[in-house]
């Protein structure tokens, strides 16, 4: 009989504190599709009934390491970084990217975040995703060669050499691509060994994810278009008039020449 009372009376204690947990709640967005180098906010918000609820302690938490915390009094814990700040207001904590960057995404780096309070502990979990992208890329002739640089590429890329239709990167022309990583970004380098008069080179990255171009850049020899600019130029003061003076200044002559014949 005592037995029976005591297992009643663990029941019931358990079943109190699983109710009582349920009343706190936190609601995060499981997953967030983020645009590389933009701005993303991860938002926890603490649901559950107001009367009565006390926060101890609510924080962001990435690999067992607090980005950011607010006390019972609802101040925020500072940190030392300048990628992101959080801001707090009404049981909501929000973690905020400046520049979303790969290092930060991923299944296997997810955002937890935590909750303490007088009506129990709590937590729940999101992910970031981040698109493929290139910030910046260039193309130049250097030395003789065409060239081209794209900067913050993520998650990888391909070069693919282009002359007119023609395209190079068939394994035809000879060219030397390399990579270097940088703070969780990628740097890819490449030039040709080639040398065409005619129309621009074309380099173009294609993503390893998703199989499409994402950057793509004219290289054209300087000397060359210097040539398309001077016959450019030409072609528009020809349009204009311009070079075509000498019947002007004959018929002027003309004129002058009878006026002093009438004199």
């Amino acid at each position: 009989m005592e037995y029976t009372a005591l297992h009643k009376l663990l029941w019931l204690l358990n079943a109190f504190t699983l109710t009582t947990q349920e009343l706190v709640k936190l609601n995060v967005s499981p997953k967030i599709t983020a645009e590389c180098g933009k701005q993303v906010t991860l938002n926890c918000d603490v649901s559950s009934s107001p009367n009565g609820l006390s926060i101890k302690h609510m924080a962001w938490i990435q690999n067992q390491t607090s980005l950011c915390s607010v006390d019972e009094e609802g101040k925020i814990k500072p940190h030392s970084r300048t990628d992101f700040h959080c801001e707090y207001k009404h049981g909501q904590l929000s973690l905020i990217f400046k520049r979303v960057r790969p290092l930060e995404s991923g299944n296997s780096k997810p955002y937890t975040c935590k909750l303490q309070s007088n009506r129990g502990a709590s937590n729940a979990k999101t992910i970031v995703v981040v698109q493929e992208c290139c910030w910046s890329f260039e193309g130049v002739w250097n030395e003789g060669h065409p060239t081209c640089t794209f900067r913050h590429v993520y998650p990888d890329g391909d070069v693919h050499w282009f002359h007119g239709s023609h395209n190079l990167s068939d394994g035809s022309v000879k060219q030397h691509t390399t990579k270097q990583v940088d703070n969780g970004w990628l740097t890819i380098h490449s030039y040709l060994e080639h040398n065409l008069s005619g129309v621009p080179y074309n380099c173009s990255l294609k993503s390893t994810a998703s199989g499409r171009y994402i950057a793509s850049s004219l290289v054209e020899n300087p000397d060359l278009h210097a040539q398309r600019v001077r016959a450019q130029v030409h072609t528009t003061r020809a349009r204009n008039g311009v070079g075509s003076q000498r019947p002007m200044w004959t018929f002027f002559f003309v004129l002058i020449s009878l006026a002093l014949t009438q004199n």
